[in-house]
């Protein structure tokens, strides 16, 4: 089976990972093809669509037996101003543009607008993204983590950490509030960092003892990833809807889940899991289980041969 994967911009690289799953632990053909690629944190990226190269890619495309769009921009025959041929389409969403405004997103899109072409399966890597009118279908961020080893470190000077890619949107305030209550109660470090790039963040997060991700949208995403990776316990908030449309998947999940509504509570709830033996070997199993590569390639190679 061949299966082209074509992403507008890969914004965090989440369809390269998937890329590399699929690659390591199926059999099939793979391509992945994106457009120039925003790119500010310098994530991997694979081939990018140009004028030069779009002919061999468009004779690449026609040869498909499933076209899998990654990202919030809906399919259309012209993407990436390539000839998308009448293949079984598959669709991922994966961030703000389809997030609704109410949930803290753009908006931009809505289900009617991934229905201009037929679309044979729709999933997302977020259960936030799940509203019943597109999907109930969970696909999780992948990350290489099956093989990676455990950093986290009980003992001595507690490293609390938050990296975010637009502290705007990730809650970056209430983050500092919570540090300081922090840094008031107990002898710890605290770093809020931005604008460095991917690999410096992955570096940076190694040293944790416990990593915060995002509160204003309502799940974890790849930041926490590339900490939990590690066995590092992540604090997020996972919403009500999130959890609602997970149906049920998300039971026994160890994200410390805290919305901003107050810094005092989770500052202390922070304090009182230091002494959590377990918390750091759930958050490992947990990211292997859910998002590792080959929990990854596993699920994906039994959707593409469901719908082939």
């Amino acid at each position: 089976m061949r299966i082209v994967l074509l992403s507008r911009i890969d914004y965090a690289g989440s369809a390269h990972k998937l890329f590399c799953a699929l690659k390591r632990h199926t059999d099939f053909t793979l391509d992945l093809f994106s457009g120039n690629p925003e790119n500010r944190f310098y994530h991997p990226t694979n081939i990018i669509v140009t004028k030069e190269n779009k002919s061999n890619i468009q004779a690449i495309l026609d040869q498909a037996d499933i076209v899998h769009f990654k990202g919030d921009w809906p399919p259309v025959r012209d993407y990436l101003n390539l000839n998308i041929p009448n293949k079984p389409v598959v669709m991922t969403t994966s961030g703000s543009f389809f997030r609704k405004k109410e949930h803290k997103g753009i908006g931009l899109y809505s289900n009617k607008d991934y229905n201009q072409i037929p679309v044979t399966l729709k999933t997302s890597f977020e259960p936030d993204l799940l509203y019943p009118e597109y999907s109930d279908i969970w696909t999780p961020h992948p990350i290489d983590s099956d093989e990676q080893p455990v950093l986290w470190k009980q003992n001595g000077k507690p490293t609390f950490m938050h990296i975010p890619s637009t502290p705007g949107r990730k809650g970056t305030g209430f983050v500092q509030k919570v540090f300081d209550i922090l840094k008031s109660k107990i002898d710890c470090d605290t770093y809020i960092k931005t604008g460095i790039t991917f690999k410096e963040a992955v570096a940076m997060k190694k040293k944790a003892t416990i990593y915060f991700d995002q509160f204003e949208v309502g799940f974890y995403g790849n930041s926490a990833l590339e900490a939990m990776q590690w066995g590092i316990p992540v604090v997020c908030w996972l919403s009500p809807w999130a959890i609602s449309q997970a149906n049920g998947q998300l039971e026994g999940c160890p994200i410390i889940n805290e919305d901003k509504s107050n810094p005092e509570k989770t500052a202390n709830r922070i304090i009182s899991l230091l002494e959590d033996k377990d918390l750091s070997r759930k958050t490992k199993a947990w990211c292997d289980a859910k998002h590792g590569y080959k929990a990854i390639a596993n699920q994906w190679k039994e959707l593409y041969e469901r719908i082939q």
